[in-house]
Formats: C-alpha cells, sequence, structure tokens
C-alpha cells in the first residue's frame, strides 16, 4: 500500500518518509577491558555500555550511557545483545587467562 501512495500521491500531499532500519555489525564496536571491568562503545552513536568483572570472570551489565539520542536508527536491543555477547566473549579471553584471580596462590615447584 505505501508504495501505491507514493507513486499515485496528489500534488501538494507531503511525501512518505521511508526511515530504513540500520543493523549493527561487530565492526560497529570499540572495547576497552580494565582489571575491574570493561566498556563497550557503539561507534555509530557513540553509546557506551558498561559492564563490570564478577569474581567467576564473567562480566555484569552496569549500564548505558548516550551521547545523543539513544542509539538512533538501530534497534537498541540488537545493539544492546551485540554489546553484552562481545562482553561476554572479552571477559572469558581477558578476565579469564590474562587476568589471573587475585585470591589464587602460587605454583609449586
Amino acid at each position: 500500500m505505501r508504495i501505491l501512495q507514493m507513486l499515485f500521491r496528489r500534488r501538494g500531499e507531503p511525501k512518505l518518509r521511508v526511515s530504513a532500519v540500520k543493523h549493527p555489525a561487530i565492526g560497529d564496536f570499540h572495547t576497552v577491558v580494565t582489571k575491574a571491568g570493561l566498556s563497550v562503545t557503539f561507534k555509530p552513536t557513540n553509546s557506551n555500555y558498561t559492564f563490570i568483572r564478577l569474581a567467576d570472570h564473567s562480566a555484569s551489565f552496569v549500564g548505558i550511557q548516550h551521547a545523543g539520542r539513544n542509539t538512533e536508527d538501530y534497534p537498541s536491543d540488537e545493539v544492546q545483545d551485540m554489546a553484552q555477547q562481545i562482553a561476554s566473549h572479552h571477559s572469558w579471553v581477558h578476565f579469564g587467562q590474562f587476568f589471573p584471580d587475585e585470591t589464587a596462590g602460587t605454583h609449586a615447584r
């Protein structure tokens, strides 16, 4: 119906605005990992997703800080889901292997 409306609209009627929904990609994110947690930034909208490190070396979502209007043309649930996936991957890689638990003992010789 929308196409027919666009093709056969009367003069003077406003044009219909068709907004394309964009989907996030892995390359749209930047990750910073620290001992305490990690930050995943969605570059197209500069939205920052913060995660803290848990005792089991996983990451727990803390909050979002948007620089502009939410995630604009990107579905916010898709952006947050991808940020969570990236955080889960990075927490396993970095917290589990490179940042050993501070309570771990030394290895016997």
